[in-house]
């Protein structure tokens, strides 16, 4: 009777063990747009959500993924006059691609475009579908073009799409604007045969 009860008791603690959470839960990213050499949208693979546009709301685990240290004040910063954004066309309408990054698919780089609409803070981080951090940058800015070096195969695989996460500041109006954009990245030469990599 006692050797049952022993048992019972090594078999119960085996399963608690068996229940624990090793790894963060996956996202899974099922599309991305097309864009050429010049930074012209082709069209999509798969379904995208919402890519190089604006979100309209995050969750908190999306704002924390830009809760990184960096050295770059909002001192000075400033958006222009956005009165009547996406009322219309015209001046004041919101731009669709402030944040776009080009070519995608990606060999190794790709150029990081952001127009700020004023002199503005711009951070943006690059995640896998863990939410792992694979990069980040911090700058301010009224415009720039900045290279991603994707070379790294160890970080950045072939075959994968990874996300980046996007947001402007200005002094007073942190988080203005912000989006994501999916990041497919494949090492073969003919952009047609990555297609087979999105879901």
């Amino acid at each position: 009777m006692l050797l049952s009860i022993c048992v019972l008791i090594a078999l119960a603690g085996c399963k608690k063990h068996t229940d624990v959470q090793t790894s963060a839960p996956a996202h899974e990213f099922k599309g991305i747009v097309v864009i050429n050499e010049a930074g012209d949208e082709l069209g999509t693979w798969g379904t995208e959500d919402g890519d190089w546009g604006t979100d309209s709301k995050w969750t908190a685990g999306e704002y924390g993924l830009l809760d990184f240290p960096d050295t770059v004040s909002l001192n000075g910063t400033y958006i222009r006059d956005t009165t009547g954004w996406n009322i219309g066309p015209g001046i004041h309408e919101q731009p669709r691609n402030a944040v776009i990054a080009f070519p995608n698919p990606a060999i190794y780089e790709q150029t990081l475009f952001f127009r700020g609409l004023g002199l503005v803070k711009f951070k943006a981080t690059i995640v896998d579908k863990y939410y792992n951090r694979l990069y980040t940058y911090a700058g301010k800015s009224t415009a720039a073009s900045i290279v991603l070096d994707l070379s790294d195969t160890v970080k950045f695989q072939s075959g994968t799409i990874y996300r980046l996460y996007y947001t402007l500041s200005a002094k007073d109006s942190v988080n203005y604007y912000k989006g994501h954009g999916d990041i497919l990245i494949c090492r073969e030469n003919a952009p047609q045969a990555c297609q087979k990599y999105v879901p």
